[in-house]
């Protein structure tokens, strides 16, 4: 987990393919794509189908026959509501599409587990691949929403265990093999 354009999804795929592993991607970048919608105009309907569509998409992966003990997941529910958080809730908000959401979250949340989170720091580049929010490309607040995505961490998955990843793409995907051989090869 982290936020945007640390190297999130290529150490996802890297490391699937080491471990010979099914990966679950980023569903919001499929659906993006498909839909033809930036970062910036998501609506709260939309971040529902992403919960949605990330939850159905690593689900059928990890009941799949490719499973083998072993699915990386580019991200889940906690990634996608911090994008909510910092998208779509205003002091304002006069509907009910907060508490909603909210709730959809938490279902999927208790249906979630996880063995070992991987957390990449926001150390590299910032890069535009045309769909991306580039009000999200300054330092500062990249390492603010990073604060906030490691704050629902501790909230909601305190007891998972947890390595961040701080180094060059290299030293990410060093460190996050080593994390999964500790908890892979113990079972």
């Amino acid at each position: 987990m982290g936020s945007a354009s640390n190297g999130k999804t290529t150490l996802a795929k890297d490391l699937a393919r080491y471990y010979d592993a099914p990966v679950s991607l980023e569903y919001a970048r499929e659906y993006q794509i498909k839909n033809n919608v930036r970062d910036d105009e998501l609506t709260p309907k939309d971040y529902y189908y992403l919960l949605l569509g990330q939850y159905d998409q690593t689900s059928k992966l990890i009941d799949s026959n490719a499973n083998r003990g072993l699915v990386i997941a580019d991200t889940n529910s906690l990634v996608t509501k911090g994008y909510y958080d910092y998208y779509m809730e205003t002091d304002d908000q006069e509907d009910l599409s907060g508490e909603t959401f909210d709730n959809l979250f938490a279902s999927i949340l208790a249906k979630e587990k996880w063995d070992l989170i991987l957390f990449v720091q926001p150390v590299g580049s910032y890069v535009n691949d045309g769909f991306r929010d580039m009000t999200m490309a300054e330092d500062h607040i990249r390492h603010s929403f990073s604060q906030h995505l490691d704050q629902m961490r501790e909230r909601y998955l305190a007891n998972i265990p947890l390595v961040y990843l701080a180094e060059d793409y290299l030293g990410n995907y060093e460190a996050a093999k080593v994390a999964i051989d500790a908890i892979y090869q113990a079972d």
